[in-house]
């Protein structure tokens, strides 16, 4: 029985892989879409801080530039559109930021996964509670943790 590998995803990155691993982050007013192909039984996970690129950065810390190109990487691996759904997950309100960053990120996960036909199966968005996100890539499990006042040896992993 193989066992799944942790592994902690940082603000502007992607992780895909067809090896099980329960893939995990940290959200405020970051997004994190995980997708998963049910016919294929492997998906991932980005996660974004902001919806939109406005200075041609092109890169996964922006929701529009993140979220296709994880598409594009399951698709190569082999996914099929027809067999991938999602969970959207973070967005919420930090009061250091404009409220906007938070729903902005949360329309454009919509928005674009609408634009594919991919099938949204959470959506845990909203709010003024930070969130800890464990994915499993594998079986498309997925377990959200909320917490106001935590410490941060709650969320990150130590050692």
């Amino acid at each position: 029985m193989n066992i799944a590998e942790n592994y902690f995803l940082q603000p502007g990155y992607i992780f895909v892989s067809r090896e099980e691993h329960k893939i995990n982050t940290v959200l405020g007013s970051c997004v994190s879409v995980c997708l998963w192909d049910k016919g294929e039984n492997f998906g991932g996970m980005n996660h974004y801080i902001y919806a939109i690129d406005k200075n041609s950065e092109r890169t996964a810390r922006f929701g529009n530039i993140s979220i296709p190109y994880m598409i594009s990487i399951m698709k190569n691996m082999g996914a099929k559109m027809s067999n991938i759904t999602a969970h959207i997950v973070g967005g919420g309100y930090n009061p250091l930021l404009s409220p906007e960053v938070g729903e902005g990120n949360t329309k454009i996960a919509e928005e674009i996964l609408n634009k594919n036909k991919i099938k949204i199966a959470t959506w845990d968005v909203g709010g003024q509670t930070g969130r800890k996100v464990v994915f499993n890539n594998k079986t498309g499990e997925i377990i959200v943790y909320k917490g106001i006042k935590v410490r941060g040896s709650d969320w990150y992993s130590i050692g």
